[in-house]
């Protein structure tokens, strides 16, 4: 299995994890000063499954040979990464939300083609042994 030009994505998922971990942070000052509050309110937190969409993303787009896809799957990155974090700059409604459901689909579907990817790397290796 090969990997083409990885230096994006590690970037791109880098830079998730950094605002993974901000708002990480984030969330134990508030309720460091909201202690009352915090078993009040349900947090609905995205930071954690949103860097693991990227991830799965980043990780099929290194797997990915350069092609027309291989920018697709770059622009959708930078998309779901910025459009994310700075969703409160664009006056549509849930548009956080759908940013969010679009990664965990890409997330989800880019583990099952990276499944697929080793299965097909698997069985090749044992069939070309078998002829040997």
């Amino acid at each position: 299995m090969k990997i083409y030009k990885p230096v994006f994505s590690i970037i791109i998922i880098f830079i998730q994890l950094i605002l993974s971990l901000k708002d990480y942070y984030g969330l134990q000052e508030w309720r460091k000063a909201n202690p009352e509050l915090d078993g009040l309110i349900n947090l609905v937190i995205h930071y954690d499954t949103l860097f693991l969409f990227v991830l799965s993303i980043g990780i099929f787009e290194m797997l990915t040979k350069p092609s027309l896809n291989k920018r697709l799957i770059r622009i959708f990155l930078v998309i779901i990464i910025f459009g994310y974090h700075f969703s409160g700059l664009i006056p549509i409604k849930d548009f956080k939300y759908g940013i969010y459901n679009t990664a965990w689909f890409l997330g989800f579907s880019a583990f099952v083609l990276i499944l697929a990817k080793i299965s097909k790397y698997i069985i090749e290796k044992i069939t070309s042994r078998k002829l040997k």
